[in-house]
């Protein structure tokens, strides 16, 4: 019986091990990504030589915007939002990896892991509310040197956000209640 618990607790382990090396992929994507809106807004590349058959696996702006047409406080500005966005998510994965991480030392009821899940569903939380305010800042100012009938204001929130936002809260509040449960199994301890 014991070496069958064993060897599940191993196998978990190894597990949470390739989970934390696989988040590295989605951070070192989006660490380079994070380039992509200097490249657009001041050079006027639109991807990093990653198209293929017409679709683009990195691309920054906002269609009929012409980069090369924007001051540069618009461009610096356009910039800084767009690369906030991708950090944000990158920070995100890497609270990720922390809990798996600490999931691959069997530290499941840790505080600290649970805190890192707190933090993960958090931050996904703020990249989708930051996501959603960001728009009409970022389209209003893109748009603000073209004439009145050109400048535009967009706003969206689609079903794709509250996908994200649905799981992100639960992510966030299991965080808290492991958190919860980690501290209330510490003052059991203290009792015994």
């Amino acid at each position: 019986m014991n070496t069958d618990m064993t060897k599940t607790h191993s196998r978990l382990n190894q597990y949470c091990r390739f989970m934390a090396l696989l988040t590295l992929i989605p951070i070192l994507i989006m660490l380079i990504s994070s380039i992509c809106p200097f490249l657009y807004y001041f050079l006027g590349m639109q991807n990093i030589g990653l198209e293929f058959g017409g679709f683009s696996f990195i691309q920054s702006g906002i269609d009929n915007v012409d980069p090369k047409s924007l001051s540069g406080w618009q461009a610096t500005i356009a910039m800084l939002i767009d690369t906030s966005l991708i950090l944000i998510l990158a920070y995100a994965f890497y609270q990720l990896r922390l809990l798996f991480i600490n999931y691959s030392q069997s530290e499941y009821f840790s505080v600290k892991s649970a805190n890192h899940c707190y933090v993960f569903g958090k931050l996904l939380v703020f990249w989708v509310v930051i996501s959603f305010l960001s728009e009409p800042l970022l389209t209003m100012i893109l748009t603000y040197n073209q004439e009145s009938s050109a400048r535009y204001f967009s706003i969206s929130f689609s079903s794709d956000d509250i996908i994200t936002l649905f799981p992100a809260m639960s992510i966030m509040l299991i965080g808290q209640i492991l958190k919860k449960a980690c501290q209330l199994a510490e003052e059991n301890k203290q009792f015994i």
